[in-house]
């Protein structure tokens, strides 16, 4: 019975995830274990700032972690080493810091052997489409994100991140 009750848990309800890439360093670090709510989103909507697990775009069988920067509707540039948000320069404070300064927020790079960019590189101005969401993780220089692979479809958006319970000198909401 104790077993069947943890499975519908981890199913339905709440499910632990581990934090496998440096890329939402210093908000999660390499090795944390995260408890995700996969019932939030049923009740309401996603918003920009939450911390979400999804299915990676590139293939459903791979799950990501990453930040909520952009809403359907949305339209997101990378300039001058910031993200603007319908025009307006973000204040992002989770963004990793070296040696005390912000890293910057920068486009992708060209596609390789080209000189075409894809229109979410954030080169120029993006529109996020309808139904999906901008996906960037805080450590901005090592993330593999939406500026590579595009937006999220909210089917492939599993739950939000709310709490680091390992390490125990971690444990605490994030």
């Amino acid at each position: 019975m104790a077993i069947g009750l943890a499975l519908v848990i981890q199913a339905y309800v709440v499910k632990p995830y581990r934090i496998p890439s440096p890329s939402m360093v210093d908000t999660l670090q390499v090795r944390d274990r995260v408890l995700v709510n996969r019932l939030v989103y049923h009740f309401r909507d996603v918003a920009r700032g939450d911390i979400i697990v999804f299915r990676w775009p590139e293939d459903r069988d791979v799950v990501f972690i990453k930040r909520v920067v952009g809403l359907p509707g949305d339209t997101l540039v990378a300039r001058d080493g910031k993200l603007y948000v319908n025009g307006v320069a973000q204040n992002e404070a989770y963004v990793h810091k070296t040696n005390g300064v912000t890293d910057p927020t920068l486009p992708a790079s060209p596609l390789p052997g080209t000189t075409m960019r894809d229109p979410w590189s954030l080169a120029v101005s993006y529109e996020v489409p309808q139904g999906t969401y901008f996906m960037m993780g805080d450590n901005r220089m090592n993330s593999d994100d939406s500026r590579v692979w595009g937006p999220v479809p909210r089917d492939d958006v599993i739950g939000e991140a709310f709490f680091i319970y390992w390490p125990l000198d971690r444990l605490g909401p994030i």
